[in-house]
């Protein structure tokens, strides 16, 4: 049996069938049956013999856990043009979310998010990649009039031994896939569930204050403690990079939070990072480059850019 579900993915990592995110990320949420806790999902499972029954919501609660950052943190698009898929839709037509909700497989399995998950499974999972995911991955089998399926334990255990390899192979395909109409950095590291926002190194971030003569790069307040502040906001550049920092007092990093500056402190960074001494492959193109895909791919074209209310004269 576990043979049979190690060439069922390896044909499925060979069919270069995605028209949508949709497949991979129901794989992703059958990777959770080796290994569920029993809050994050277990009352849509049931044991019948060498099987589990698995309920389509539980595979729709962990489609919702998964498109959550993608929507709300790192604004990827999951198809061309003005197309948007089901499980974006729910965030827009459900007013239970918003980007302040708490992101985790157990909040999305909780009672408020039913209907959500009914609508998403009736509408989207059930009729498209439910079926079709067969075609390229034969491991699960459906239960016909109903939105339930079965999947052996032999499956299930499979999958919880190679669930680390299995999810860097998925990551791996989704991010080829948003890659094609996302100009957007790091993808990769944006589907890994556990996200890491590292920090400028103190050297650095004493240079970098130092520079700037102790003042907020932003309102040019003088201060003694500042945040190191991506100019370019963290969620779009996913990287912590000295070219990209800059101190900011309390006041100017809560406001700007995740908002693109305007094109005046393009310049003045431009400025400032002509006295580092940074990496080779920075530049000023590459500075001007990945300020202007921010602005059209995540801030905003449209959105006005962000400057401090008040600036010392």
């Amino acid at each position: 049996m576990t043979s049979s579900i190690r060439d069922e993915f390896e044909r499925f990592f060979h069919s270069n069938s995605m028209v949508a995110t949709y497949k991979p990320m129901f794989l992703k949420a059958l990777l959770d049956l080796g290994d569920f806790r029993e809050d994050e999902g277990s009352q849509w499972i049931e044991e019948d013999g060498d099987n589990l029954i698995v309920d389509l919501e539980f595979v729709a609660a962990r489609f919702i856990y998964y498109c959550h950052p993608l929507y709300y943190k790192f604004k990827l698009k999951q198809q061309f043009g003005i197309m948007t898929v089901l499980s974006y839709k729910i965030f827009e037509e459900f007013d239970v979310f918003n980007a302040k909700n708490k992101v985790s497989k157990k909040e999305f399995c909780k009672k408020e998010y039913k209907d959500a998950r009914v609508r998403l499974v009736k509408d989207g999972i059930s009729k498209t990649v439910f079926p079709l995911l067969l075609k390229d991955c034969n491991i699960y089998r459906p239960i016909k009039k109903s939105k339930t399926f079965t999947f052996s334990k032999d499956n299930a255990l499979y999958v919880k031994q190679h669930k680390n390899q299995l999810t860097k192979a998925l990551n791996h395909e989704l991010s080829l896939f948003l890659g094609k109409f996302n100009n957007s950095p790091n993808i990769p590291s944006k589907l890994e569930e556990i996200q890491k926002r590292p920090n400028l190194n103190k050297k650095d971030s004493i240079e970098n204050i130092k520079i700037q003569n102790s003042k907020c790069f932003y309102c040019e307040k003088l201060g003694k403690k500042f945040a190191q502040d991506h100019f370019v906001p963290w969620n779009y550049v996913y990287l912590t990079e000295k070219h990209n920092m800059v101190p900011a007092c309390i006041t100017c990093n809560s406001s700007k939070h995740d908002s693109l500056p305007s094109k005046k402190f393009l310049e003045k960074i431009i400025e400032r990072n002509k006295k580092l001494e940074l990496s080779a492959g920075y530049s000023e193109s590459s500075m001007r480059s990945e300020w202007e895909n921010c602005r059209l791919g995540y801030h905003g074209e449209n959105k006005k850019l962000w400057s401090p209310k008040n600036t010392i004269k």
